[in-house]
């Protein structure tokens, strides 16, 4: 018998690869409906198949059910900013431009789930790899010189990322094979860890972590991120800066879970800290600066995933926490790009200098604004103010003074500049020229609908964590808290 997990990557394969050569937009309109029923089957399937294993190779563990129902979520409401996207874009080649996107939008989603499920470190990298080609065809959507340059910048410095990765792999490879281990999965790895060399351990844990710096929007590789959620479009910039950046954190976090059980564990540790501190340093100084809106948020995220790094390192309850915010940073950091398409449809810019007054063309979309801004700052009532206290409070279990006073400071200077620009977008005029439409689109209504259900989501799981969430969530700390 077939195993389901085969099913979705074979027909997830099928209708993708449908899209990229079908030029009708019924049809087209057809096959996302088709995929993104397909993915909800599966996730309704990891959800009641929670602990089983398929194909060797893929396991239902509560952080893949965790990051999968997440994914799911947020690429169906991308879907459907997709679709207002797609047919009120100036397009001269409709048929191969929608194609291309919503070809390379569904493969993106297939090969996420994907890497959340495996539990082979080899595995993994393939998936993210099939993550870094689909991302870069969004990317190129618009086909500008803009476009074309930031897809290079993410091509390239992904591969160079996914590089270390499969040397890292390699390392650890040949650490396993002095103990006569014969599989690369994290339950083989973990079987053996204490017999592993800590000098091969170390190599591979650097070299991997490194890797996916790149995905994770972490130092020393964010760069690959920030021009691509710039210059994709807005429901593909959403994937980018939310799940496509759990991915990176899924693979990290695998590796770390086996050298959690060694000797490495300390150093490993401190690594983690340092790269969590220096990224919250580099967030705050570009943030200062920044005249973007879409590169404002960009920053933003290298930000959260320095606090999820603290959490990390810091370890106990910090690990749970991490997780969490790593799951209600990705649900609002999506609505907010999602909305910066309609902020785009109004001003025409992304630029702060052309934007101004938003409270005068939509109160919804101001409360919007408001509320998002709020969360990704971890002001109540976010659920991200519940983690990143947390976070906090288990720096000083693990009496971690001098980290957790610089990114207390530094998360202050996040905070003041964030608000600085939103508040001002809303309440105040521009500075720059009248570049407005005369009269501005109106938000489709199920626009606003997913945005609200994203930014409910990421206040409600974080103040009132569901139990089955909770224990989600407590499986996927044990990977490494019980060692």
């Amino acid at each position: 018998m077939i195993q389901p997990i085969l099913i979705y990557l074979f027909a997830a394969l099928l209708l993708s690869g449908l899209q990229f050569v079908n030029r009708r937009r019924a049809a087209s309109n057809m096959l996302t409906t088709l995929f993104l029923a397909l993915q909800w089957l599966l996730t309704a399937h990891a959800v009641s198949a929670i602990g089983t294993t398929e194909a060797y190779f893929f396991r239902y563990d509560g952080l893949a059910v965790l990051m999968t129902c997440v994914l799911t979520i947020i690429a169906t409401a991308a879907s459907a900013h997709s679709s207002h996207y797609l047919t009120s874009a100036d397009m001269k080649n409709e048929g191969v431009m929608r194609a291309q996107y919503n070809g390379a939008m569904q493969l993106l989603t297939m090969a996420l789930t994907m890497a959340y499920l495996s539990i082979h470190l080899a595995m993994t990298w393939v998936f993210i790899e099939i993550t870094t080609l689909s991302a870069s065809a969004l990317i190129f959507y618009r086909r500008n010189a803009g476009s074309i340059e930031a897809t290079w910048k993410y091509v390239f410095a992904c591969s160079i990322s996914l590089v270390l990765v499969y040397v890292g792999i390699l390392f650890m490879g040949i650490a396993m094979g002095e103990v006569g281990a014969s599989g690369l999965s994290v339950d083989e790895l973990s079987a053996h860890a204490a017999q592993l060399d800590t000098f091969w351990i170390k190599l591979a844990f650097i070299f991997i972590f490194v890797g996916y710096t790149a995905k994770m929007s972490l130092v020393p590789m964010f760069t690959a991120g920030i021009d691509a959620k710039d210059k994709a479009p807005t429901p593909a910039a959403a994937m980018l800066s939310s799940v496509v950046m759990n991915a990176g954190f899924v693979g990290f976090y695998r590796m770390y879970g086996v050298v959690a059980q060694t000797d490495a564990k300390v150093w490993a540790d401190w690594v983690v800290l340092v790269t969590g501190l220096v990224s919250i340093f580099i967030a705050a100084v570009y943030l200062v600066r920044v005249k973007n809106v879409k590169r404002l948020f960009a920053y933003s995220s290298v930000e959260h995933m320095g606090v999820v790094m603290l959490g990390i390192a810091a370890g106990g309850i910090g690990i749970y926490a991490a997780i969490l915010h790593l799951v209600l940073h990705a649900l609002a950091k999506s609505a907010v790009f999602m909305h910066i398409g309609h902020l785009y449809r109004i001003f025409g810019t992304k630029e702060f200098a052309g934007m101004g007054q938003y409270i005068k063309f939509s109160n919804t979309g101001t409360f919007i604004i408001i509320i998002a801004t709020l969360c990704i700052t971890a002001m109540p009532p976010s659920g991200l103010f519940v983690t990143e206290f947390t976070v906090f409070k288990s720096l000083i279990d693990s009496h971690l003074w001098l980290p957790l006073v610089v990114a207390l400071v530094l998360l202050t200077v996040i905070v003041w500049a964030i608000a600085r620009d939103m508040f001002s977008l809303v309440f105040l005029p521009d500075t720059g020229s009248e570049i407005r439409r005369a009269e501005p689109a109106r938000m489709p209504w199920y626009e606003m609908v997913f945005q609200f259900i994203l930014l409910a989501l990421s206040i409600w799981l974080g103040m009132c964590t569901p139990e089955c969430v909770a224990n989600l969530i407590g499986d996927a700390a044990n990977i490494v808290l019980t060692i």
